[in-house]
């Protein structure tokens, strides 16, 4: 097993920069498809966006685990343009209101272009105590980005009704740490970037299916079409978890930065969908005994308020998908400043590919007896 530490920062931070958010990941699949067929030439792209990397197995090859994590991230779209030329936004996804104003975004005109906009804020001196502290409504968002009318937001900058933002955010290293836009779930990708090139020229016995999926940020079932292909006997999902180790969730759970990855034995949402995954027991099991057995560092988590793509993969197909997952700790969800671990991804990575090593023809996952 290859411990290329450089090269997985580097992708992670090349990751990171890019803009893709839910539907428009266009430019994240380019890279990846780009880099995933320097390993291998059996990669295909579905039409809304998901990669599947197929790796076949001599001894096994009808039999697939899934490994997966997603390319899209929240951002905004442009719902209005006033006639002084500020724009309207909504979000896509859950983005995080409390740190919007004063915040630089980046826009993707029709042409393909970057615009730059920041979101307004009132001047203080002209607040009302009143005003003070108060976290804006969504409806009362607006973006400056430097013109004077409508016509100039359409027809100098190319922007319309329609057009999809992101945060502004170059990602970059603080001593064990990255931290950037998009970790979640950026980070994971470049995971299993790096896990494709380790597990290459390996037989597994079982085939090993790595999809990077779309729209999870937005509907969470973009992957499904992937998965109805593919039909894998088991399913692992790679996402970012809320990390409690600053002082405003101190205590909350124990989920922290640099403890090692996360083996996620419940999530659910329980805000107005009622959805959530309790892992497989027998794939739970085996994933904790590899981690175990071979001393890597791992913590245990229970998120509420959390939901990933295994909640609707596990019940895809005639017999469904006996699921688990992993999660990297991460502070500041849902923000320009997610903050993840370095050795935590790394730990994330040896634990899968040991994992895959570890499997089995015989392995049996799920309830059929």
């Amino acid at each position: 097993m290859h411990e290329n530490r450089d090269i997985l920062i580097k992708r992670v931070l090349e990751l990171s920069d890019i803009i893709g958010p839910s539907y428009r990941e266009d430019r994240v699949i380019e890279y990846l498809v780009k880099e995933f067929r320097k390993i291998t030439s059996n990669v295909e792209v579905d039409n809304i966006g998901n990669i599947n990397v197929i790796f076949k197995s001599e001894s096994n090859p009808d039999k697939f685990i899934t490994l997966f994590a997603h390319s899209d991230e929240i951002g905004f779209i442009i719902k209005k343009i006033e006639n002084n030329g500020f724009i309207r936004i909504e979000r896509i996804g859950g983005v995080n209101r409390n740190i919007l104003h004063g915040m630089t975004i980046q826009f993707i005109n029709e042409n393909g272009d970057i615009v730059l906009g920041v979101i307004g804020v009132k001047s203080h001196h002209f607040m009302k105590d009143s005003e003070k502290g108060i976290i804006s409504s969504q409806e009362e968002l607006y973006v400056d980005i430097g013109a004077f009318s409508k016509e100039e937001v359409c027809n100098k900058y190319n922007l319309r009704v329609g057009s999809v933002a992101v945060f502004y955010s170059k990602a970059r290293v603080n001593n064990e740490l990255i931290i950037g836009k998009a970790m979640d779930d950026r980070a994971n990708c470049a995971l299993l970037l790096c896990l494709a090139e380790e597990i290459k020229d390996i037989d597994i016995d079982f085939s090993v299916c790595i999809t990077i999926s779309v729209q999870e940020e937005f509907n969470i079932r973009g992957i499904l079409p992937a998965i109805e292909r593919i039909k894998p006997y088991i399913a692992i999902g790679l996402d970012i978890t809320p990390s409690c180790d600053t002082p405003d969730l101190d205590g909350f759970s124990d989920v922290a930065l640099n403890k090692g990855v996360g083996i996620t034995a419940m999530n659910f949402h329980g805000r107005g969908t009622l959805a959530g995954m309790i892992p497989d027991e027998k794939l739970l099991n085996h994933i904790i005994k590899v981690a175990k057995d071979n001393k890597i560092s791992h913590q245990y988590e229970v998120a509420l308020g959390v939901l990933t793509e295994t909640a609707f993969l596990e019940f895809s197909g005639n017999y469904g998908v006996p699921c688990a997952s992993l999660s990297i700790p991460t502070r500041y969800t849902h923000t320009n400043i997610e903050t993840i671990s370095i050795n935590d991804l790394i730990n994330a990575k040896k634990l899968l590919y040991l994992f895959l090593k570890d499997i089995k023809k015989n392995c049996k996952y799920g309830k059929s007896i």
